[in-house]
C-alpha cells in the first residue's frame, strides 16, 4: 500500500524557544514541574486521539464502543494491566512523595 504524501496530517514541526532556561513562576522547580504537566498533557492528548481513530476503526469492523466498555479481561490479563498501572503510578507520581527533607548541599549518608 503506498503512502499518500499530498495527504493533510494533523502535525506540526516544534517551534524552538530563546526562554529556555528563563523562570516564570518564581522558581525553576515550579517551572519545570508545569512543564513536565502541559508535556503529559500534550502526550495524553495524543493517546486519546489516537484511541478515537483505533475506536472508530474498530466500529467499521464490527467491534463496538459498547464491546469495548463491556470487555471483562480474563484473571491473567488483569493482573498484567495492573502490574503495568502500579508501574506507570510510581514512575509518573512517585516524585511527589518525596519528603524534601535534605538540602542539596547536605552530606549525603555513604552506602555500606
Amino acid at each position: 500500500m503506498a503512502i499518500d504524501t499530498q495527504r493533510p496530517t494533523h502535525t506540526v514541526d516544534a517551534i524552538p524557544s530563546d526562554i529556555t532556561n528563563s523562570v516564570f513562576l518564581g522558581n525553576p522547580i515550579l517551572d519545570n514541574l508545569v512543564g513536565c504537566m502541559v508535556a503529559m498533557n500534550g502526550e495524553l492528548w495524543a493517546t486519546k486521539r489516537r484511541m478515537k481513530v483505533l475506536e472508530s476503526l474498530l466500529a467499521k469492523k464490527g467491534v463496538t464502543r459498547d464491546m469495548i466498555e463491556n470487555y471483562i479481561p480474563t484473571p491473567e490479563e488483569h493482573a498484567e494491566w495492573e502490574k503495568d498501572r502500579d508501574r506507570f503510578v510510581t514512575l509518573a507520581m512517585g516524585p511527589l512523595t518525596n519528603d524534601a527533607f535534605r538540602n542539596i548541599s547536605a552530606d549525603f549518608p555513604k552506602r555500606g
